[in-house]
């Protein structure tokens, strides 16, 4: 472990193991991506992976924690509202919480065997609190749940599977106008916030 701490700090080490970690799940799938793999595509031994990570689930959960943190300071940051333009601010920062964590929204996404893990357990309440959030009540119905479904989904969709030769603004603009609608808000309410995109 010397050898690598004299270049590299312990975070920066971690940093390294995270971005590794993520792209090998996103190619092969979190089921088929052995600690072994990570640690050789890294260049060094599994002892070096243990002494940051002692198992696949932590490593996993050390992957999702800045995309779950990112929710919690969505839903905790702001209060229950009925107001449309309230609401659209509401799909306007979860965009941006897809789109700065597009890589493992996308694992996420089409990985059934990371969505088990229980690194993703408090990831749960806080989508109930979004879903309070964006359906504007504490007890949404049946059909108010659906509605949030079906605009999180078309948010997931559109800028997970966007073609790459899209304009990222206009994919943008236009998940946040259709996501809005499926809300029944008007997006117009929601002004486009350019400077706080992600390239």
């Amino acid at each position: 472990m010397a050898e690598l701490t004299h270049r590299e700090s312990r975070d920066e080490i971690r940093v390294r193991i995270l971005k590794v970690a993520l792209e090998l799940i996103a190619d092969r799938g979190f089921a088929a991506t052995s600690t072994r793999e990570i640690s050789e595509h890294l260049g060094f031994t599994k002892a070096a992976l243990y002494y940051h990570f002692r198992t696949k689930d932590d490593l996993l959960a050390a992957i999702v924690a800045p995309a779950i943190e990112d929710l919690a300071r969505l839903v905790s940051e702001t209060s229950p509202c009925h107001g449309s333009a309230a609401r659209c601010q509401i799909v306007d920062g979860y965009i941006d919480l897809v789109t700065s964590h597009e890589d493992l929204m996308k694992v996420l996404h089409d990985d059934p065997a990371v969505r088990r893990r229980s690194a993703l357990g408090d990831a749960a309440p806080l989508y109930q609190r979004l879903t309070q959030l964006l359906s504007g009540t504490q007890t949404p119905d049946t059909a108010q749940r659906t509605r949030v479904r079906v605009a999180l989904g078309g948010i997931h969709l559109a800028l997970l599977r966007a073609d790459p030769k899209d304009d990222k603004s206009v994919v943008r603009a236009t998940a946040l106008t259709t996501a809005c609608k499926a809300l029944g808000l008007h997006p117009s309410a929601s002004p486009h916030r350019a400077s706080s995109r992600t390239p």
